[in-house]
């Protein structure tokens, strides 16, 4: 294992996972209500992702490898629907996002993302690989859409939405950390995603290097909003 895959699984993915489960313990002791549950399961879903990650990272098992590297891009991928469902909660009357609604778009945008895994060579790691991940560009292009069309852009325009309505200036101050920590965390979907496309050391090494000072911003997810939910 070489010194950039070391740094990005056991530095770097260690860091965030430490981060995101003292994060999703932090939002469920301040309540059980259904914006703490998936402010928190947002944190756990990328935290079970991470620790994946880094446990396949010493298994040389073609078929275990993949379906666990696919379970942990899943699961990364997965974890950004919680995050607008949060938001969808914040912007829209009760009446409209009940629960029904909620399950629904749960459900609908992991049937999808599940759809990657019929996405023929999609993805391969082995050893001729190194036991890197080598995503085609079929599978990077589905992926981005999906995720963008149905949970990124929606998160950011109903967050704009929100801010706009605020007329308090200490609530729009709160609500711009929010939204630079879930564009901070929207950064690394999209450079990690392009990382595994690419298959390039040199990259891999620099966006791991990257990626760490993103542990202040993802901060602010909580800092912004998530302290408030009383």
């Amino acid at each position: 294992m070489d010194i950039s895959r070391i740094i990005q699984i056991y530095v770097v993915q260690g860091l965030f996972d430490l981060f995101f489960l003292y994060m999703a313990y932090i939002v469920l002791k301040r309540g059980k209500k259904s914006i703490h549950i998936y402010l928190s399961s947002f944190y756990l879903c990328t935290t079970i992702g991470g620790i994946i990650n880094m446990i396949y990272a010493n298994i040389f098992i073609n078929k275990i490898v993949f379906i666990l590297h696919f379970l942990t891009y899943y699961l990364f991928c997965f974890s950004l629907v919680f995050l607008l469902i949060f938001i969808l909660i914040l912007a829209k009357p009760p009446t409209q996002i009940k629960l029904k609604v909620q399950v629904f778009i749960l459900i609908i945008f992991g049937l999808l993302i599940l759809g990657l895994l019929f996405i023929p060579n999609g993805i391969i790691i082995n050893e001729s690989t190194d036991w890197k991940p080598n995503w085609n560009f079929l599978f990077f292009i589905y992926s981005l859409i999906v995720c963008s069309s149905i949970v990124v852009i929606p998160t950011i325009y109903f967050s704009i939405k929100i801010f706009i309505k605020f007329e308090s200036e200490y609530l729009r101050k709160k609500w711009k950390y929010f939204v630079i920590g879930i564009s901070a965390y929207f950064f690394l979907y999209y450079g990690t995603s392009l990382s595994n496309t690419l298959n390039d050391d040199s990259f891999r090494f620099i966006w791991s290097l990257i990626s760490l000072p993103n542990l202040i911003a993802l901060y602010l997810i909580y800092y912004g909003i998530g302290r408030q939910l009383e």
